[in-house]
């Protein structure tokens, strides 16, 4: 009966204590809380609104085919341009409101991506001579164009004279990157990963205040340290989310090796303890915006240094009036048992708080996923389940340690294709035990996708009882991502103007060329004309390649297929790639353009962990060479003269 009651009390008091702790969290968290869940959805609301106002100005007005989001897109990256050249102030409040939408946007841009995929089984069969067919025109054209748009690049540069090979230790300075960072390109012996410490540089500055940050420290740091690692606010690493490159990632670099970190320093470094200073057992704890930032997608990263420096407890001296600092020479562990005991109410504290940070989106899509369900079950209408289903299975592909701690796996396992193999197994367990056959199957697949996106909610051709469909949620806000694509074009504007004349004339020969040689060649040895003209979208990234084969006529899958294999095979082998055709390490901007035209923002992710410039100038390249390619794409003439190529009249 005791241990009954004590069984009780204890759950009870648990409850509470977490209980009390997420209040807590909600009052730290709130601006960031109110900004994720009220002023995000208000956000893209209003985008979408603005977007169906200019589709309907475009085909009423103008009476043109050209898609709303890439005109908006490009009309805000002039608009900032121009707002920047004249107001700094007025454009750094603009940043300011339209970052709160778009940057969500481009964050969650990979599961925006998922419906082309999902809907895969409906599209028609192909045969086996057609699929080895487009299988050896994707390889050889992707081959051909690295080494042609790598060597058109250089000879550009060399022609303008822009081509400047500077130290690897200049360029690693110039991109804020540091040695630290773990750049492939600085020598080994220069820095260690983001995952180890250094044995050597263990002294600490006793004189620091306790709240201050000491960069130049590097004693151990656990729960999350500082680093001058990724910044969350950069376009760059939004668009690394939507190619692969989970933000969790960062947290999950830092826990892996949390056990190790929290260790006493005898068991790893062997120095003399004559050298090593009685500070060196303070644990530092530190927390920082960066760090706060990583596991969420839909939580902004504000963090407000709630960890705070611990140190032993310091005896003071009646006599003398002065703090005496407990000697730990003798036993390092002792020390580290005093500070556990006094302050592990503190540390379990703040460790909860980022624990709900980190993880309350989780929970929350979890919850829902668990309550549609029974909506699936029990009602006709089943886009909440779809919609959940599609959201979790991805989260579980992008945060699950298994695949986050495993950096070889990462890079095979691409979340979207990953998150709809999970997706078609739910949704077929479902459709078994609801129908038990699986042709409702197929069924279910048509509901996901039925085309009513915020550009035809109203419109009475598609039918007044024609709802819209998981997928129709994701391809509307795929809209409002490609408007969000205007920021990282808008951020490294400066590196566009500087490279203009070197960039401009590759991008130029690999649009002509993408957009009339590869329907010209796949039609001529056997693929279908629809298929041809879908494979013209090979390089192009998704946002961008929907909008350009639907003027076309194309076929997506095709477009959508190769897209996507196009940026995984680019992250696996463009650096050896570049290497083998004898790229210089230190020409960021060839290495940047032949990654971002070939391989879309697939490789800007890969780019993004080796260097940062090169990083900044494939995004602009892939999104220039996609707003070139869906502009051209909606001049009749040239869609005519596609559609000659391929057969068509």
């Amino acid at each position: 009966m005791e241990r009954g009651k004590s069984r009780r009390f204890g759950w009870k008091e648990g409850v509470r204590r977490h209980w009390s702790i997420f209040k807590q969290f909600v009052i730290l968290r709130r601006k960031e809380l109110f900004r994720t869940y009220v002023l995000v959805p208000i956000g893209v609301l209003l985008v979408m609104c603005l977007l169906y106002g200019v589709d309907r100005l475009i085909k009423n007005c103008i009476k043109v085919t050209f898609p709303a989001s890439v005109a908006v897109m490009l009309i805000n990256f002039a608009f900032m341009s121009v707002l920047a050249a004249f107001k700094k102030p007025y454009v750094e409040f603009y940043l300011g409101v339209i970052d709160v939408p778009l940057s969500w946007a481009l964050r969650w841009m990979n599961v925006f991506f998922t419906p082309a995929f999902v809907t895969l089984p409906l599209s028609p069969w192909i045969s086996c001579k057609e699929a080895l067919l487009i299988v050896a025109v994707f390889l050889i054209g992707y081959l051909v164009a690295f080494v042609l748009l790598a060597y058109i690049t250089v000879l550009g540069q060399k022609v303008t004279g822009s081509l400047r090979l500077r130290s690897v230790f200049v360029r690693q300075e110039e991109l804020h990157n540091g040695m630290e960072n773990g750049s492939r390109f600085a020598p080994a012996s220069q820095y260690k990963g983001n995952d180890s410490i250094s044995s050597s540089n263990v002294a600490i500055d006793k004189e620091a205040p306790a709240g201050e940050e000491n960069r130049d420290s590097s004693s151990v740091q656990v729960f999350f340290g500082d680093s001058n690692g990724l910044d969350f606010h950069d376009p760059l690493v939004n668009l690394a989310s939507n190619s692969g490159l989970s933000l969790s990632y960062v947290n999950s670099r830092a826990t892996s090796s949390l056990g190790s970190e929290m260790l006493p320093k005898h068991e790893y470094s062997h120095h003399d303890d004559d050298n090593i200073n009685e500070a060196e057992d303070m644990i530092q704890i530190g927390s920082s915006r960066r760090a706060t930032a990583s596991a969420p997608p839909n939580i902004r990263h504000g963090g407000t240094g709630l960890l705070q420096r611990l140190q032993p407890a310091r005896h003071k001296n009646i006599e003398t009036s002065s703090a005496v600092t407990v000697d730990s020479s003798d036993s390092r562990s002792i020390c580290q048992r005093a500070i556990t005991r006094q302050y592990s109410r503190q540390i379990d504290f703040h460790f909860s708080i980022n624990m709900w940070d980190a993880h309350l989106h989780h929970v929350l899509y979890a919850l829902g996923f668990f309550a549609t369900i029974f909506t699936y079950y029990f009602q006709w209408y089943t886009t909440p389940f779809h919609f959940f289903t599609a959201v979790c299975m991805f989260m579980i592909i992008t945060d699950s340690p298994f695949i986050v701690n495993r950096p070889r796996l990462k890079r095979l396992a691409h979340p979207v294709i990953c998150s709809v193999a999970l997706t078609w197994l739910v949704m077929l367990i479902s459709v078994m035990i609801k129908h038990r056959e699986v042709v409702f199957f197929l069924r279910e697949l048509k509901s996901y996708k039925t085309g009513r996106t915020y550009l035809h909610l109203f419109d009475p051709s598609y039918g007044y009882h024609q709802w819209p469909g998981a997928g129709d949620i994701f391809s509307s806000c795929m809209d409002v991502s490609i408007v969000g694509l205007s920021l990282p074009m808008y951020t490294y504007r400066k590196d566009l103007k500087k490279h203009f004349f070197s960039m401009v004339p590759p991008i130029l020969l690999f649009t002509a060329a993408s957009l009339l040689l590869y329907p010209l060649i796949c039609y001529n040895i056997g693929i279908s004309s629809l298929r041809s003209i879908g494979f013209a979208g090979r390089s192009v990234t998704l946002a961008l390649g929907g909008p350009m084969i639907s003027n076309l006529g194309g076929d997506q899958t095709v477009m959508a297929v190769t897209t996507v294999m196009s940026g995984v095979v680019g992250a696996l082998t463009g650096g050896r790639m570049l290497d083998f055709i004898r790229v210089p390490e230190e020409d960021y901007v060839t290495r940047g353009l032949a990654l971002g035209c070939n391989c879309g923002a697939i490789a800007t992710a890969y780019l993004l962990g080796v260097d940062r410039r090169a990083a900044a100038i494939s995004s602009l390249s892939f999104v220039f060479y996609g707003a070139l390619m869906v502009i051209l794409s909606a001049i009749g003439p040239i869609k005519q003269f596609v559609h000659q190529l391929v057969g068509l009249n």
